[in-house]
C-alpha cells in the first residue's frame, strides 16, 4: 500500500486526556483498518512519526506528543499535509542504548521484558526514551531493570510460586 497524502490541523482531544491529535479522515483510515494496518508511519513536513490510528468514539486520528509537534514545527490549530502508510514493522520498539545494555547484564530483567505483550514494551520503551540526558536514561533503565525483576512495575502480581508463601 503506498502512501496517502490528506490535508488536515492540529486538534486538542477535549475529552479524558487532554491530547494533541491530527484527524485523520475516514476515507483515508477506512481502508488502512480494513487491511490490518492500525500502526501506521505519518509523515509532516518530511518527518516520518510512527503511531497507531486511534478512534472511532470521536472520528479517526493519530496522537502526537508535544516533543512531535516541537520536532515537526507545528502547534494546536495548525493546517498539516499529512502522509500516511502502513508501518512496516509495526512490532518495531526503539530502545535506548542504556536499556539494552542493562537488559544484557540481567537475564532475569531479559527474560520477564520478552515476555511481556508488544504494547506493554512500547509503553515502558516511550519512558525510556523520553529522557534527554543520558544520566536520567541510565537510572530509569536501572529502576525498569528491577522493577521488572522484583514484578515491582504498576500493575505488576507476582508469580505464583511466590503467593503461596
Amino acid at each position: 500500500m503506498k502512501t496517502i497524502t490528506f490535508s488536515s490541523r492540529v486538534e486538542r482531544l477535549e475529552d479524558g486526556m487532554k491530547f494533541h491529535v491530527v484527524p485523520v479522515w475516514e476515507d483515508v483510515a477506512a481502508p488502512l483498518l480494513a487491511a490490518g494496518h492500525r500502526r501506521v508511519v505519518v509523515t509532516i513536513k518530511g518527518r516520518d512519526i510512527r503511531r497507531a490510528i486511534q478512534g472511532p468514539e470521536m472520528g479517526r486520528y493519530v496522537i502526537l506528543g508535544m516533543a512531535q509537534l516541537r520536532e515537526v514545527g507545528i502547534k494546536f490549530g495548525d493546517a498539516v499535509e499529512v502522509g500516511i502508510k502502513p508501518d512496516a514493522t509495526p512490532d518495531a520498539i526503539e530502545l535506548t542504548e542504556e536499556f539494552e545494555l542493562v537488559l544484557e547484564q540481567d537475564d532475569e530483567a531479559r527474560a520477564r521484558w520478552e515476555g511481556f505483550t508488544i504494547g506493554r514494551q512500547r509503553s515502558l520503551a516511550h519512558y525510556l526514551t523520553s529522557a534527554k540526558r543520558a544520566e536520567t536514561r541510565l537510572k530509569r533503565a536501572i529502576e525498569i531493570a528491577e522493577k521488572l525483576r522484583t514484578y515491582t512495575l504498576y500493575g505488576d502480581t507476582p508469580p505464583k510460586e511466590d503467593r503461596e508463601s
